[in-house]
C-alpha cells in the first residue's frame, strides 16, 4: 500500500504542477525534437546566406552554424519571455524578424552573384528561402510553446515511475496471493481423507471452507 500511496501522491503532484500551465501539455522531449528539426531544416537557407560572407567552405560553415544558433536561441528566448515579459517578447520578435530579413538579403546577394538568370530570379529565390526560414522559426516556437514545462516534465516522470512501481507491486501481490491459494487448496485436498474421519460428508465442505479461510488469513474467529 505504501507504493500505491506514493503513486497517488506523485500523480497529484504532477497534476498540481501541470495546472499552472494548462495549455502546455505536450511532451517536452518530443517538442524539443520538433523545434530542433525546424532549426535543422533552416540549414540550407543559412548556408546560402553564409556563402555571401565566407571566403571559404570552413568559414561559410562557421557562419551557417552561427546563424542556426541565433535562430535556435531566438526560438528559446521567445518561448521563455512569452509568459514573463510581453515587452521583451516583442523586442525579441522584432529582432528575430530583422535577423531573418538580413539573412534574406545575404541570400539575394549570393544568388545574384552566382546566378545567371538576373536579379529577379535571385530576388524570388531569396524571398522563398526567407519565407521558409520564417515559417520554420514559427513552427519551432509554437512547438516549444505547446511543450510542458521542465518542472512538469520532471513531475510526470516521477509519477510514471511511481505508477510503474505500484503496478509491479500489485502484480507481485496478486501472484503471491494466487500461490497462497494454490498451496491452501493443495493442502486441503491432501488432508481431505483425514477430515472425513472427523466429520460427515455433508459437513466436509464447511470444514474445508473454514480450513481455507484459516490458511488464507481470513478466519475472523
Amino acid at each position: 500500500m505504501d507504493k500505491q500511496q506514493k503513486a497517488r501522491e506523485a500523480r497529484e503532484s504532477h497534476l498540481a504542477v501541470q495546472a499552472e500551465h494548462p495549455h502546455r501539455r505536450a511532451s517536452l522531449p518530443q517538442q524539443v525534437a520538433i523545434a530542433g528539426l525546424s532549426v535543422a531544416l533552416d540549414g540550407v537557407a543559412c548556408w546560402f546566406s553564409a556563402q555571401a560572407l565566407g571566403n571559404g567552405q570552413l568559414e561559410s560553415l562557421l557562419w551557417a552554424a552561427l546563424f542556426l544558433a541565433v535562430l535556435a536561441g531566438g526560438e528559446i528566448a521567445l518561448d521563455y519571455y512569452s509568459d514573463r515579459s510581453r515587452k521583451a517578447w516583442r523586442l525579441l520578435a522584432f529582432g528575430l524578424a530583422a535577423f531573418v530579413t538580413g539573412l534574406g538579403v545575404l541570400r539575394f546577394l549570393f544568388l545574384y552573384t552566382v546566378g545567371l538568370d538576373g536579379p529577379v530570379a535571385a530576388l524570388v529565390g531569396a524571398a522563398l528561402f526567407t519565407v521558409a526560414t520564417a515559417g520554420f522559426v514559427v513552427i519551432g516556437y509554437r512547438a516549444l510553446r505547446a511543450a510542458e514545462t521542465f518542472l512538469a516534465w520532471q513531475a510526470r516522470r516521477r509519477a510514471g515511475k511511481a505508477g510503474r512501481e505500484a503496478e509491479a507491486a500489485r502484480s507481485r501481490t496478486a501472484s503471491c496471493l494466487a500461490e497462497r491459494d494454490r498451496l491452501a487448496d493443495a493442502y486441503v485436498s491432501r488432508i481431505r481423507v483425514s477430515l472425513l474421519r472427523t466429520c460427515t460428508s455433508t459437513q466436509l465442505p464447511l470444514m474445508e471452507a473454514a480450513l481455507r479461510a484459516h490458511l488464507n488469513g481470513r478466519d475472523q474467529s
